[in-house]
């Protein structure tokens, strides 16, 4: 078997199993945003969170330093009416709008592709 023939790792699954095709895992991390608010969820200890304390924890990321608290807001604009709701919709968090919670249990694929994609 050639290097072509081989099956990528995260080679695109059958519907039966849940999973993310790869054009779907790398369509959902074209966005820097994304990345930096997944790799957030990923390495956090706790598993619900405001969307308020993820605005500011992507916005000092991407800022690199204290920010005020209009560039805050408009990380947390963003995040609620695009990143989130497009994660949700693909299954990769529960994003509870009347809340403003989310919710990140994992995603394997996700998290191999974040790997795979590393910007640092």
């Amino acid at each position: 078997m050639t290097s072509e023939d081989e099956t990528s790792p995260l080679a695109d699954a059958d519907s039966d199993t849940g999973l993310l095709p790869d054009a779907e895992c790398i369509d959902l991390l074209s966005s820097n945003r994304r990345r930096i608010l997944l790799r957030a969820l990923v390495d956090a200890d706790e598993r619900e969170h405001s969307l308020e304390s993820l605005a500011a924890t992507v916005a000092q990321t991407e800022q690199g330093t204290d920010l005020a608290d209009v560039a805050t807001h408009r990380v947390g604009v963003s995040l609620h009416h695009v990143h989130l709701p497009k994660l949700d919709d693909a299954g990769v968090l529960d994003y509870d709008r009347e809340t403003n919670t989310v919710r990140f249990y994992g995603n394997d694929r996700i998290e191999t592709w974040l790997e795979t994609m590393r910007d640092d």
